[in-house]
């Protein structure tokens, strides 16, 4: 759901805007769509799936097209330097400013917790139909010097009455298990109970 306005806008405009920039700046044509596809590949292997390919394939056409219309435009009107440098720096900002807010923003930095909690259950041997349900939010008082502020909350298929919760810690860049669970409505507890089966006796370590 959070990535779904990065991957129809955001992404499309970067990737035509690279394409000008690349163009503009290096004089290669293909040197910009090179870039985004290696960019856009990466991201597919390291945090999406397979279906993300064909977006692989159009962020690489825009910024090709962007790269055309750079050549010619700089071949046909031949502008000065001075008109260069402000329209380069306009298209730079345009590229660093949706950057920035890819970055920093609460919407992305859920999403890419909700793929590094998947990627950690595959690694503790659970597979998808060992999962009913990933949920990310932001909670402030989280973000702290040992640990990141977006929780990701799972429920599992064999115990759907209870609902585990993950957090990164930064230090150690690592997916873990907290200890804490709600054991009743706005009562928060870490004791360990075999009636949660998928809770983990080493975090109370």
């Amino acid at each position: 759901m959070y990535l779904i306005p990065l991957v129809l806008f955001l992404f499309p405009m970067l990737a035509f805007v690279i394409g000008v920039l690349g163009c503009a700046l290096f004089k290669k044509l293909f040197l910009a769509p090179a870039v985004v596809f290696g960019l856009s590949l990466l991201a597919q292997l390291l945090y999406l799936n397979s279906s993300f390919f064909m977006w692989v394939l159009i962020y690489t056409s825009l910024a090709f097209a962007g790269s055309l219309i750079a050549h010619f435009l700089l071949r046909t009107y031949h502008p000065s330097r001075n008109v260069q440098k402000t329209v380069l720096s306009v298209l730079l900002g345009a590229v660093l400013i949706p950057a920035l807010i890819f970055v920093l923003s609460r919407p992305v930095n859920a999403a890419l917790m909700e793929k590094k909690v998947e990627k950690h259950l595959r690694q503790e041997e659970y597979s998808t139909r060992d999962i009913t349900s990933i949920e990310t939010f932001y909670e402030g008082k989280r973000n702290t010097n040992r640990t990141k502020p977006v929780i990701a909350e799972v429920v599992f298929t064999d115990d759907p009455d209870h609902t585990y919760r993950y957090i990164e810690l930064k230090k150690e860049n690592r997916i873990v298990q907290m200890c804490e669970y709600e054991r009743s409505p706005n009562f928060f507890t870490n004791d360990y109970t075999a009636e949660r089966p998928h809770m983990r006796k080493d975090c109370l370590k």
